[in-house]
């Protein structure tokens, strides 16, 4: 395995903070796996997934989304629009100095980031969700009706994800109202994977049904059943690994 960190500029000029993991022997494939908000690269179900996919002759590129991580920028200030611009700026960078991105891997939001860029790269030839919510305003569902509240009367609020503070504004929400993703999906062609367990009390199941309906085939669906939102379980989020590799292999390859 060839491991290197790397900073990436994005179309605002801002330095993006990434991580290139690249296979020994041939490589099929070249996946760009998007974390979830507030997450970073190190996130244990992308860096497992990354390092699982090397068997697999994939390889990836993980990256830290503006305001996050290593990243320069601010959180508050960034919106789904803005994550799309950041992985369409890593893809560019790809192409130019590796090859071009062919999968697109998405941790919940990054999910759909992951989804509205499929038509952005026309050389991607499978995307992959992973707890991945049905629409983009369902953050105002997670953080809960007090928080939600405050955004509507102050503009802003503070809310805790993964352990730490950031602050979510206004312009985040209506940014996500923008957004149709199930109207997204019916006329998307990219070969969809979609990742979610029954136990996930963030984003529910339903989230991944409704995906799964709205996408057009060629679509797939598996239920992890020992995993949380975050699929922290060693087991599991290996298991997820696996499939990625073995689902998209016969994409990669045509």
């Amino acid at each position: 395995m060839k491991s290197q960190t790397l900073i990436i500029k994005n179309n605002a000029g801002l330095n993006l903070s990434a991580k290139i993991e690249i296979p020994e022997g041939e490589m099929i494939g070249l996946a760009i796996i998007a974390p979830a908000l507030g997450c970073t690269k190190d996130i244990l179900i992308a860096s497992r997934t990354a390092r699982r996919l090397l068997q697999y002759g994939i390889a990836s590129l993980r990256l830290d989304f503006t305001g996050l991580g290593q990243s320069d920028g601010d959180f508050s200030l960034t919106n789904l629009d803005t994550y799309i611009n950041d992985l369409v700026s890593v893809a560019a960078w790809l192409r130019e100095n590796v090859r071009a991105p062919d999968l697109l891997i998405g941790h919940s939001f990054g999910g759909l980031v992951s989804l509205c860029s499929c038509g952005l790269i026309p050389e991607v030839k499978a995307c992959v969700t992973i707890a991945t919510p049905s629409d983009p305003t369902h953050i105002l569902n997670i953080i809960g009706q007090q928080k939600s509240h405050e955004i509507e009367q102050h503009g802003s609020t503070i809310v805790e994800i993964n352990k730490e503070n950031f602050t979510l504004r206004k312009q985040f929400i209506e940014n996500a109202k923008t957004f149709n993703i199930l109207n997204t999906l019916g006329g998307l062609k990219t070969p969809l994977l979609v990742i979610h367990s029954p136990r996930d009390d963030m984003v529910p199941i339903s989230h991944g049904h409704a995906i799964f309906e709205a996408a057009s085939h060629p679509k797939s669906f598996l239920a992890i059943e020992d995993a949380d939102h975050m699929v922290y379980e060693r087991a599991a989020s290996e298991f997820v690994g696996d499939t990625i590799g073995l689902w998209s292999t016969r994409y990669l390859l045509e």
